[in-house]
């Protein structure tokens, strides 16, 4: 049997010296690119630490105490802790927890104070080094600077929250409140917000601080003017003056004798104790409304150009909300006005009409004492078109001052025992004669009696708007006017073969001034419907539509019947 050959890559016997050499090279180079990493690992994150679990005591972390500017001893026995914001250490210290039972990686988020005092977010990360037990034998881990990403999530939220607020509200002063209350949470440690007015006056409408002891002093801030010279340079002032921003990361002594008004002013600032300042203006369509001004005092925050930018979103969304309320409220005192001015008009128009009325009673009266006059078949003619005339007047002028008591919250009913078939029954033989001179059909179906708790006016006001709908646009076809009872409830339908009515126009029609069709071929003020929705809902019931274009329409009133 031969002998196997040698194998050409096992090496040759060394001597013990040639092994200690290449031991040492192996140690040099593992050293070399234990170096080359951790260099590496420096750069990936701002600070680095181990922890070696078998020798015990507190973790190995040079570049956290050049981070923080804590010393090894308050460093010790856990005095790293007390660099990380107080509303973080508790989640920190679970998170270790548990990765050290479970001996797996971890990382969390945390707020570490800097040398300089500022909080800055981190990311810190670990990993357990095992051994062959597979016991942890090392820690080691990074803190990685997260500020900016955190702080544009932070900012993200924050305005998204402050577009909520301001959608929300209707009002300006509530809005500007929210606003002060949601920056003092997350921005500032003061918010001062001051206003321009429309007749050139300025107005510090609101201080408000973070520290409820401040309250008072925050009440004397208010009571400040933001506008004292002609040549502003208090920030708030020369933002309202000039819509120009202002941001000072450190308010010095110098800088508030600068700026103050008077040594009441100064006083006022030094007691605050102004560290940092950031104001901009509220604009919104070239007009400037006001400014926000935030303060740091006790937070250590220094306000740069990123905070400005953000407080210039912040304020552009307020402006707007501001700007948008203003508009609200203007359009609302114009359409008070205009119901003002519409119930005015109502009740000087109907002023006439009155001796009109009589008037063209007085002369009926007058033609009937002569019949024998050929003119008399031409007068009464004329004065039955006056007659219809007057009442058609009438009719819209009740209709304008129903809506005015309506937008004046003064539209009440006076409810009495009604037979609402005899109502029906009265009222149709009142529209009777105007179906005849349109040569339209018109039939009435009703019980003999049907008994509720009604304002028999208004219930008639119903009727009448409902038969004028129908007349108006039927077009000459037939028309049906139905009462049934069902149950405890009278149910009135009134029908026609007209134009009939778009499915897109039907949300609108029982709006005020709402219309399916152009006023210039059908007139009317857009009142009947809506008053007729108004009346019947406020007597409990609802009223309802069925149409299709070119097929008529049929409105449907339920009412309950209540007993007087």
């Amino acid at each position: 049997m031969t002998p196997p050959s040698a194998d050409p890559r096992r090496p040759a016997s060394l001597s013990p010296a040639d092994t200690e050499a290449a031991l040492r090279q192996e140690l040099a180079a593992l050293r070399e690119e234990s170096a080359r990493l951790r260099r590496m690992l420096d750069m990936a994150a701002q600070i680095t630490w181990t922890q070696d679990v078998h020798a015990g005591g507190d973790p190995v972390a040079p570049s956290w105490l050049a981070f923080t500017g804590q010393t090894r001893e308050a460093f010790a026995d856990q005095g790293w802790l007390t660099a990380l914001h107080p509303d973080d250490r508790a989640g920190t210290l679970a998170a270790w927890a548990e990765a050290s039972a479970r001996k797996k990686p971890f990382a969390t988020r945390y707020r570490v104070r800097r040398a300089d005092g500022v909080y800055v977010w981190m990311l810190a990360r670990g990993t357990p080094v095992l051994g062959p037990d597979g016991e942890v034998r090392e820690w080691v881990g990074t803190c990685s600077d997260i500020h900016s990403q955190c702080l544009r999530e932070e900012r993200a939220a924050f305005l998204a929250r402050a577009g909520e607020l301001f959608s929300l509200s209707l009002d300006a002063s509530a809005t500007l409140v929210s606003l002060a209350n949601l920056s003092v949470s997350a921005l500032a440690d003061w918010c001062i917000v001051d206003l321009l007015h429309g007749d050139a006056r300025f107005e510090r409408a609101l201080v408000v601080t973070a520290d409820p002891a401040q309250v008072p002093l925050a009440n004397a801030v208010r009571l400040l003017a933001p506008m004292p010279r002609e040549r502003p340079v208090y920030p708030p002032a020369l933002a309202l003056a000039t819509g120009q921003s202002t941001v000072v990361p450190e308010v010095t002594s110098a800088l508030m004798e600068a700026v103050a008004q008077d040594a009441h002013h100064l006083d006022l600032m030094r007691q605050v104790g102004i560290r940092s300042l950031l104001t901009v203006p509220l604009v919104a369509r070239g007009h400037i409304l006001g400014a926000l001004s935030f303060l740091t005092t006790t937070s250590g925050r220094r306000y740069g150009d990123e905070d400005l930018r953000f407080a210039q979103e912040l304020a552009n969304l307020a402006a707007l909300a501001v700007d948008n309320t203003r508009l609200l409220q203007g359009a609302r005192d114009a359409i008070r006005l205009r119901d003002e001015f519409l119930s005015v008009a109502s009740h000087e128009l109907k002023t006439p009409l009155t001796p009109l009325s009589l008037k063209l009673q007085a002369l009926s009266r007058a033609v009937k004492a002569h019949p024998d006059s050929p003119l008399v078949p031409v007068i009464e003619a004329h004065v039955e078109q006056g007659h219809r005339q007057v009442r058609r007047l009438t009719e819209l002028m009740n209709d304008l001052l129903d809506v005015s008591r309506i937008s004046a919250g003064t539209f009440r009913l006076q409810r009495e025992a009604v037979d609402v078939a005899a109502l029906v029954r009265e009222v149709s033989a009142r529209f009777a004669p105007r179906f005849d001179l349109e040569h339209c059909p018109f039939t009435v179906e009703a019980p003999e009696s049907v008994r509720g708790c009604f304002d028999r006016s208004r219930l008639a006001q119903v009727l009448d708007h409902l038969l004028d709908n129908a007349l108006k646009y039927g077009a000459g076809t037939p028309v049906s006017l139905r009462l049934t009872v069902d149950g405890a409830v009278a149910r009135i339908r009134v029908r026609d073969g007209g134009i009939g009515i778009a499915p897109e126009q039907r949300p609108r029609l029982f709006e005020r001034y709402g219309r399916a069709v152009s006023e210039r071929h059908y007139g009317g003020l857009g009142l009947g419907l809506y008053l007729t929705r108004t009346i019947v809902e406020a007597e409990g019931g609802r009223v309802s539509l069925e149409s299709s274009l070119g097929e008529g329409a049929m409105f449907e009133v339920e009412l309950p019947l209540q007993q007087a």
